[in-house]
C-alpha cells in the first residue's frame, strides 16, 4: 500500500478543512456533469483536479431551525442524501429530509433554537455513489495503493461526501455488525484459552466431551468459527476485487488469525499433537493477535484524538530502520565480544554461545548490566571495562538517542489522523461493497443514488467560540477593570477608551521585549561569539 507521501504525478490536494466547500462553483456557473468512468477516460491526466474543483457545486443558501440541523448532524460536519437528479427544489427537499431525521432521532435539548444559513450542495460527478469500480471511491483507492496518489484525497469535499453518505445509508451498520461478531468472536475464544488450561489433554473426543468443561471448550470453538464466517466471506471478496493490491499489513494479520483458529480447531477436536505443546502455542499466538486486531475498528470509530496503534508502529518502524540496524549491529558486536571474553567460563550460560549472548544484550539495554557476572569471570577487568563501555553506549546514549527518534516519528505518524479515518472508511466501505452481490446491490437502488446532495450549516452563521482566556480579557475590558467602574463604560466611550487600548497593547509590547533581551542576554553568556541582537540594540 502506498505510504504518506504520493508517487504519482498528481499534486498533494489537502482539503479537509472548511476553505475547500467556500471555494466551489454555483451550480448554474458549472459544466454539466459527469460519471467516474468518462472523467478517467476523457481526461486521465487531471481526474484529481476535477474532483478537487468541480467535484461538488453549490445550489444555494436557505434558512432553517438549527434544532433541526442540529439533530440531523449528529455530530458530523455535513449531512447528506441521494436523489435521481442533480438539480432539485433543495429548500424543500432538504426540509423535508431534516423533519424525517428529526423524527427518527427524537427532539432533542438545544437550549434554544434559531434561524441559521445552510448550505445546498451537490456531488457533480454522476453515479459517483455506485459501487466497485463504477463509484468514485473503488478507483481512487485502486490509485492510492498502487501509489498514483496521496490518502489526502480522500478529505476532497466530493469524496467526504460520497463516503459520509455510504457510511450513514449502510455501511455504518454493516461495520457495527462486524464489531459484534468480533466481539463475539474474541470472548468466545477467550473463554476456551481459559478453560483449555485445566483440560485432561490424554481425554479422547467422546471422553472430552462427556465433561462439562469439554462441553464448554467445543461450544466456544463452534461460536468462533461461526463469528469468523463473516470476516472470511469479506476477506475472499476484497481478495478477487483487488488481487496484486490486496496484500497490506492488516490483511496480513486477518489471513494469520484465520488460519490460526482453524488448526487450534482441527489441533483441539482431533487430539493431534496435545502432548508437544503446538497447541498450546497457537492458543498464545492467536490470543494477541486478535488482541491486536481489536485496533481494527479504532480506525473506523476512534475520535478525533485516537489512533491506529498498529499502523502508526508500522510507519515508526519504516521511519527510524537504518538507526535500529544499527543499534542491532552494535548489539552483535558486543554480543560477540563478550562471548569471546566468556570463552573459558561456559558455566555463565549467558555467554556460552553467541545466541544467548545477544539475548543477554537485549536484557543488558534495558535493565542495566549484571555486574556481579563480570567480576566472577575468568577475565574480571576486561569483562568490567567492557560492560561499563556498552552501558555508557548502548543504555545511557543510543537508547536515550531512540527514544527522540521514535517520538519525532510517531509526531509525523499520527499526522492528519482525520484524513487516514477517512482512507480507513473508505476502504472498510469498498471492502463490504465488493462483497455484495451485484443481484444483491441492484435490488437497493436506494443506496447507490444518481447524485448524492450535501448540507452543512453556513460557519459564518454559527456562534463563535469563546475561548475562556479571551472571555476573561473581554469582561475586563467591559468592566473598566483599569480604574473605570462598573455601569461608567458611557462616560468613557469617547477618545479615552481607545487611548486606554493603546496603552495596555504597549505595555504588552514593551514586557514582550524584555523578555525577549533576557533571553539574548543569557544566550550571550553561554555564547559570547553571537551577534547583538536587534532588539537590544533598539531598546538602548
Amino acid at each position: 500500500m502506498a505510504d504518506d507521501a504520493s508517487s504519482g504525478e498528481e499534486p498533494l490536494l489537502v482539503s479537509d478543512d472548511h476553505g475547500a466547500w467556500d471555494d466551489v462553483e454555483l451550480a448554474a456557473d458549472a459544466a454539466a456533469s459527469t460519471t467516474v468512468q468518462q472523467l478517467i477516460a476523457q481526461d486521465p491526466d487531471h481526474v484529481i483536479q476535477y474532483i478537487a474543483k468541480r467535484g461538488v457545486v453549490k445550489l444555494g443558501e436557505f434558512k432553517v431551525q438549527d434544532a433541526l440541523v442540529l439533530a440531523a448532524l449528529d455530530g458530523n460536519p455535513f449531512v447528506t442524501m441521494g436523489r435521481s437528479k442533480r438539480e432539485i427544489d433543495y429548500e424543500r427537499d432538504w426540509a423535508a429530509h431534516l423533519a424525517a431525521a428529526a423524527r427518527r432521532q427524537g427532539k432533542g435539548d438545544t437550549g434554544w433554537s434559531r434561524q441559521v444559513t445552510v448550505e445546498a450542495f451537490v456531488v457533480n460527478i454522476k453515479d459517483a455513489a455506485a459501487p466497485d469500480v463504477q463509484g468514485l471511491v473503488n478507483p481512487l483507492l485502486h490509485r492510492y495503493n498502487a501509489g498514483g496518489c496521496h490518502y489526502s484525497v480522500f478529505g476532497l469535499p466530493a469524496v467526504q461526501a460520497v463516503l459520509q453518505f455510504k457510511w450513514d445509508t449502510f455501511a455504518g451498520k454493516w461495520v457495527r455488525f462486524e464489531f459484534a461478531c468480533f466481539l463475539t468472536w474474541l470472548v468466545a475464544f477467550s473463554a476456551f484459552m481459559l478453560i483449555f488450561q485445566d483440560e485432561d489433554i490424554s481425554l479422547s473426543l467422546p471422553e472430552l466431551l462427556a465433561t462439562p468443561s469439554g462441553i464448554a471448550t467445543v461450544a466456544c470453538e463452534a461460536v468462533s468459527l461461526a463469528a469468523m464466517v463473516p470476516f472470511v466471506v469479506i476477506e475472499l471478496g476484497s481478495l478477487s476485487a483487488y488481487l496484486g493490491g490486496w496484500m497490506t499489513l492488516w490483511n496480513a494479520l486477518d489471513v494469520i488469525t484465520y488460519a490460526l483458529q482453524v488448526a487450534i480447531v482441527v489441533l483441539h477436536l482431533g487430539r493431534m499433537s496435545l502432548a508437544s505443546g503446538w497447541l498450546s502455542v497457537l492458543v498464545a499466538f492467536q490470543c494477541v493477535l486478535l488482541w491486536f486486531r481489536l485496533n481494527y475498528f479504532s480506525r473506523v470509530f476512534g475520535g478525533s484524538n485516537s489512533f491506529s496503534i498498529i499502523e502508526s508502529m508500522q510507519r515508526v518502524v519504516v521511519d527510524i530502520r537504518m538507526y535500529l540496524l544499527y543499534l542491532l549491529l552494535m548489539m552483535w558486536g558486543f554480543a560477540c565480544a563478550f562471548c569471546v571474553l566468556f570463552r573459558r567460563d561456559q558455566e555463565h550460560e549467558q555467554f556460552n554461545n553467541v545466541g544467548h549472548a545477544m539475548l543477554t544484550m537485549f536484557t543488558y539495554a534495558l535493565g542495566g548490566v549484571d555486574l556481579d557476572i563480570m567480576l566472577g569471570s575468568s577475565n574480571p577487568e576486561a569483562s568490567l571495562v567492557l560492560s561499563l563501555l556498552y552501558q555508557f553506549a548502548m543504555g545511557t546514549v543510543l537508547m536515550s538517542l531512540l527514544t527522540g527518534v521514535m517520538a519525532q516519528s510517531m509526531y509525523k505518524a499520527t499526522a492528519h489522523e482525520d484524513l487516514k479515518r477517512l482512507l480507513s472508511r473508505a476502504q472498510a466501505v469498498d471492502e463490504l461493497e465488493s462483497t455484495i452481490p451485484a443481484f444483491i446491490e441492484r435490488l437497493m437502488p436506494s443506496n447507490y443514488p444518481a447524485y448524492v446532495h450535501v448540507l452543512r450549516i453556513d460557519p459564518l452563521a454559527m456562534d463563535g467560540e469563546v475561548g475562556g482566556d479571551a472571555l476573561w480579557h473581554q469582561q475586563a475590558a467591559a468592566s473598566g477593570q483599569a480604574g473605570v467602574p462598573l455601569g461608567a463604560e458611557r462616560a468613557h466611550s469617547g477618545g479615552g477608551g481607545d487611548g486606554t487600548g493603546v496603552q495596555a497593547l504597549l505595555r504588552e509590547v514593551a514586557g514582550l521585549r524584555a523578555q525577549v533581551q533576557s533571553l539574548t542576554d543569557l544566550l550571550h553568556t553561554a555564547v559570547p561569539s553571537l551577534p547583538s541582537s536587534p532588539v537590544g540594540s533598539a531598546m538602548r
